[in-house]
């Protein structure tokens, strides 16, 4: 088996053989690199092998055009197609002669040759080479599976030393053994009855991918001081994203203990460029902050506070996956924060809570103005991926 072709499938009459020569690409690239990882000499061997065959045994030259399969798979296919045609373009200007016999298939993401080279990898224990198989060879989401890679301890290990000979393009070189003598026709036979044809209805079939609609999160430092909080982000695009929250802590204890609070803010965000495995709304992010709040604190007679206050400034984040379904963000803002506060004191005994009049105005701040350690459950939907129409 090579180039996707058995050449035991030929007939003894047909005589053919296969020629296979691979030329590699960069990540994430798809212009012609002669200098990397041998191409020059694959293109050398390529025309040698052309020259000795020579026009009249040549049957065709296939283009397979393939990506490692990290990152977003339709970005993979649209690289696999651009490469393909690449070195269409440069065997057209290289080798003219054989437009008419030259053939593209872009690949798109090439699990298979992948699973060749675990298999033959003499390096792996076999218990690892098992797992690596199982999840290359599993029947789920494509999102589902590149993630289930990178979650094994060798994923580094096939990233840096197999990933980059996949993202390539092979030329396979299909040649008769002999030059072909022309066959004469056959005679036609009768022509048969021809009956009206019924008429095939085309059945519209979609590939479904997981796609995050919204991300539901709870700040971890805030729920350990007793202060509720719920935020929800909605990403826009694969760059953008805008995120609500409200905290909004609401208890007291008599007239000596009181934290209340009802804050509401919102955050645009940019995420920056991610690497391949990551998905939307993780990686690095700057965003863009404006909220405001009411307050009441006390704590005996040490605190007793009431106001209100707004705050707008910077945050700088970062999120990563924790689990198959939750991820955590890390996040810190800077701003600037001004306040209304009105000071209260409380009577002998805590039965009432008095106005203090000298003691009340407004006050500005910068500096830190929030910290999180979020708890996040990005919430996905299937979404068709592409359309395709077979008939039935």
């Amino acid at each position: 088996m090579f180039c996707g072709i058995n050449a035991q499938t030929f007939t003894k009459s047909e005589q053919k053989s296969i020629v296979g020569i691979e030329v590699h690409f960069r990540h994430d690239k798809h212009n012609l690199d002669i200098g990397y990882m041998g191409n020059d000499k694959s293109l050398e061997q390529f025309a040698y092998v052309l020259d000795t065959i020579g026009f009249a045994r040549l049957d065709s030259v296939v283009i397979i055009s393939q990506s490692s399969p990290e990152g977003v798979y339709e970005h993979n296919l649209r690289l696999s197609k651009n490469r393909a045609a690449t070195m269409r373009r440069y065997i057209e200007e290289h080798h003219p002669d054989i437009k008419g016999k030259l053939f593209v298939h872009p690949d798109g993401e090439s699990w298979q040759q992948l699973r060749n080279y675990v298999v033959k990898d003499t390096k792996l224990k076999d218990a690892t080479k098992a797992k690596v198989l199982a999840v290359i060879d599993a029947d789920v989401n494509i999102n589902t599976k590149k993630w289930r890679m990178t979650q094994l301890p060798v994923y580094r290990y096939l990233l840096t030393t197999y990933y980059p000979r996949i993202r390539n393009s092979m030329f396979c070189i299909l040649y008769y053994n002999e030059i072909p003598v022309p066959q004469e026709p056959e005679p036609e036979p009768e022509p048969e009855p021809v009956y009206p044809e019924v008429p095939k209805v085309p059945v519209p079939s979609a590939s479904m991918e997981d796609v995050t609609v919204v991300a539901l999160k709870s700040n971890l430092l805030y729920d350990a001081l007793t202060a509720l909080n719920f935020e929800i982000e909605v990403p826009i695009g694969k760059k953008w994203s805008i995120a609500v929250e409200d905290v909004f802590p609401w208890w007291h204890i008599g007239n000596k203990y009181a934290f209340q609070m009802w804050e509401m803010g919102v955050e645009g965000r940019y995420w920056f460029k991610r690497t391949p495995e990551r998905k939307v709304l993780s990686g690095q992010f700057l965003g863009l902050y404006g909220m405001s709040a009411k307050y009441d604190f006390q704590w005996r007679s040490s605190v007793n506070y009431q106001g209100e206050y707004w705050s707008a400034g910077l945050t700088y984040g970062y999120a990563m996956p924790i689990s198959k379904h939750l991820n955590l963000e890390l996040s810190l803002s800077l701003g600037y924060l001004s306040t209304a506060y009105r000071h209260y004191i409380p009577s002998p005994g805590y039965t009432e809570l008095v106005k203090d009049p000298y003691k009340q105005g407004r006050m500005g701040y910068f500096g830190p103005t929030k910290i999180k350690a979020s708890l996040v459950f990005p919430v996905n939907i299937p979404l068709k991926k592409r359309e395709e129409v077979r008939y039935e």
